[in-house]
């Protein structure tokens, strides 16, 4: 029989592991509430330091913008009067391209527009190549030597360019009133300066294209900037300037083309200007690429 004191331990130690357990399981709820709120605070933590970052970086664009801020300060009058030809492969970034040109532009130059050499010009097939061939009046010779005829007829065969545009070799692209006026049928690169566009990520064969056409602007002697628009690609991608290595670790090629390597950048566009600017007495090479000259020709605003 069990007697009321053995009853009433019994009761107690019920009540003893209720409370036990009530306690325990708030505490565990609790720490678990205060573990969340814990992490939701490191997030915000890491989030307020990441736009704090990002705001420094900004911050630091804004004001290294500046410095280049209203052009006219940075270029104006540099290229009063100065005709430039500005050709790029169908790959560079159109937008850099234009903008380019827009700088060109407000520094005084007659720069109506981008020339586009357009993927055909590779002239991968026979159709290509007699068409190129008939345009510009030459006998169907290998890639190599249309290339060259093509060239050619932009130096000083103006009357071939609308053809040209016609049979999709090359397509010019207006910019500003300057390209709303100006009739490709007069196009030519004799008389100018050429700035000469690619990019870091642009295909082998626009490359080719690219350094066919310089190496043939040289002998034509024109004075020439080579530029360069680079994509960020992370570790495995191109180099910054690999695309300007043809000319800058070629002994003859780096005295008479001058380079630049950030023509995505602000002050790349105004480098350009001012290398142009500069040309055909000095040559020089700038940007963020190692063992250029500086970022900038030495007579840009500091």
């Amino acid at each position: 029989m069990i007697n009321f004191r053995f009853h009433l331990v019994s009761l107690i130690a019920v009540f003893l592991a209720l409370a036990l357990g009530v306690l325990m399981g708030a505490t565990v709820i609790d720490q678990a509430i205060v573990d969340g709120l814990n992490a939701r605070i490191d997030d915000v933590e890491d989030e307020a330091d990441a736009q704090r970052t990002r705001n420094s970086e900004l911050q630091s664009e804004v004001e290294r913008l500046q410095q280049f801020v209203g052009d006219e300060y940075a270029v104006a009058g540099r290229l009063d009067g100065v005709m430039v030809a500005v050709i790029a492969p169908r790959g560079v970034e159109g937008d850099q391209a234009r903008s380019a040109v827009e700088l060109l532009q407000t520094a005084g130059a007659t720069a109506p527009g981008v020339l586009w050499l357009e993927e055909r010009l590779q002239l991968g097939d026979g159709e290509a190549r007699d068409e190129l061939a008939d345009i510009l009046g030459v006998t169907r010779d290998d890639a190599d030597t249309l290339r060259l005829a093509t060239w050619d007829a932009l130096v000083r065969q103006a009357d071939a360019i609308p053809a040209l545009i016609d049979a999709g070799f090359v397509e010019f692209d207006p910019v500003g009133d300057q390209g709303d006026e100006f009739d490709p049928a007069t196009y030519s690169v004799a008389g100018t300066r050429a700035l000469l566009l690619d990019q870091s990520d642009a295909s082998d064969d626009a490359n080719a294209l690219v350094e066919s056409l310089m190496n043939k602007l040289v002998d034509e002697g024109v004075p020439l900037v080579l530029g360069e628009v680079y994509q960020e690609q992370g570790e495995d991608g191109p180099i910054q300037g690999a695309r300007l290595a043809v000319v800058r670790e070629d002994a003859d090629l780096s005295e008479v083309v001058s380079t630049v390597d950030d023509l995505e950048l602000t002050e790349g566009k105004v480098a350009t200007v001012l290398a142009l600017a500069d040309l055909p007495g000095t040559v020089g090479h700038y940007g963020l690429a190692a063992g250029v000259d500086a970022a900038l020709p030495p007579q840009s605003p500091q």
